[in-house]
C-alpha cells in the first residue's frame, strides 16, 4: 500500500531528526576530545589522531589556491578509516579544516591557512618554548587588546560610542577608523590588526550578515581561536536575535553571546576589561 503524503512527510521528518541527532552527537565526542589538548606556548597541539590524519591530507593537497582536496581515506589505517567522521569534525573544531563533507570513502576537505602551516606553527612553538625556558622570558602580548569588528553602517549609530567607553579606560583598541591613514593598503592593515590583536569584539548586526570583509574578519578570529584553543571571539549582538545569529554563522553556536539590548557601552567595557585581567594575569 502506497504511503500517504502525511506518512512520507513523517518518515522525511524522522530521518532528519535521526540524522540531527547523528551529527550533535558526533560534535560533542569531539569536542569532548579536543578539550583535552595540550598547549606549548599558547599553542594547542592536536591530539595524534587528528595529526595523522592532517599529515594524511597534506600529503594529498596539490597546492590549489582554493585550498581543496578530495581526499580518499583508503590508505589509511584501519582505526583512522573507523573514526574518519569524527577526526573530520575534530579538524574542523581545531580550525585546521573550514569545511569537510564526508562521504563514503573519504571527504571533499578545505583546508584554512593554520591547517596548511599547522606542523610548521607546532615546531616554531616548541622552538620558542625552549629558548623561553632558557633565557626565563615569557613572550609578550600583542600590540593591541582588542580588535571592533563592525559593518560600516553601524559606526555612526553604535560602534563609535562603544569605542570611545573602551578607550577612555586605557584599553588599546584596533579601529579602522583611526589606525588607517592616507595611502595605506586597507586590507593589509586590517589583516595585521586581526594577528595583532588579543581579542576581538565582532559587532554583529543585520549590517555585517553576508558583507565580504566583515565575515573575512570573523574567519580570521575563529581559525586562530580554534588554532590557539584561547578565547579570542568575544560576539556581540546588535540589533539582532540569538536565532539570527546561529542561522547566518553556525560556528559561533557554541560561543557565549552578549546583546547590546542588555548591556550598556559602560557594561560591556567592564566585561572586556576583566577578560584581559584575565589574559595578563596567566
Amino acid at each position: 500500500m502506497a504511503k500517504t503524503p502525511i506518512e512520507k512527510a513523517i518518515e522525511k521528518q524522522t530521518k532528519e531528526n535521526q540524522k540531527a541527532a547523528r551529527e550533535a552527537k558526533l560534535r560533542e565526542r569531539a569536542a569532548a576530545c579536543i578539550q583535552g589538548a595540550s598547549y606549548i606556548n599558547g599553542f594547542r597541539v592536536m591530539d595524534k589522531e587528528a595529526e595523522m590524519l592532517l599529515s594524511s591530507v597534506l600529503k594529498s593537497y596539490d597546492g590549489n589556491d582554493r585550498n581543496y582536496i578530495n581526499f580518499n581515506a583508503s590508505d589509511l589505517p584501519q582505526y583512522l578509516r573507523e573514526s574518519f567522521s569524527l577526526q573530520c569534525e575534530k579538524l574542523q573544531m581545531y580550525g585546521m579544516f573550514s569545511n569537510a563533507i564526508v562521504y563514503m570513502s573519504g571527504a571533499m576537505i578545505t583546508l584554512t591557512e593554520s591547517g596548511k602551516t599547522y606542523f610548521i606553527d607546532k615546531e616554531s612553538a616548541i622552538s620558542v618554548s625552549k629558548q623561553s625556558s632558557k633565557t626565563g622570558l615569557s613572550v609578550a602580548h600583542k600590540k593591541y587588546d582588542v580588535f571592533i569588528s563592525h559593518a560600516n553602517k553601524d559606526k555612526i549609530d553604535y560602534v563609535d560610542f562603544l569605542k570611545e567607553n573602551i578607550s577612555q579606560l586605557g584599553i588599546n583598541v584596533f579601529y579602522d577608523k583611526e589606525t588607517l591613514s592616507w595611502g595605506d593598503n586597507w586590507k593589509q592593515v586590517i589583516l595585521s590588526g586581526t594577528a595583532d590583536s588579543e581579542f576581538a569584539i565582532i559587532v554583529i548586526s543585520k549590517n555585517f550578515f553576508d558583507r565580504e570583509w566583515t565575515e573575512k574578519e570573523l574567519e580570521e578570529f575563529l581559525n586562530k581561536q580554534n588554532e590557539r584553543g584561547q578565547k579570542i571571539v568575544l560576539p556581540l549582538m546588535y540589533g539582532i536575535s540569538l536565532d539570527e545569529l546561529k542561522k547566518h554563522y553556525p560556528r559561533l553556536g557554541d560561543i557565549q553571546c552578549i546583546s547590546s539590548d542588555d548591556y550598556t557601552y559602560k557594561d560591556i567595557t567592564i566585561l572586556l576589561a576583566k577578560e584581559l585581567i584575565k589574559r595578563y594575569k596567566s
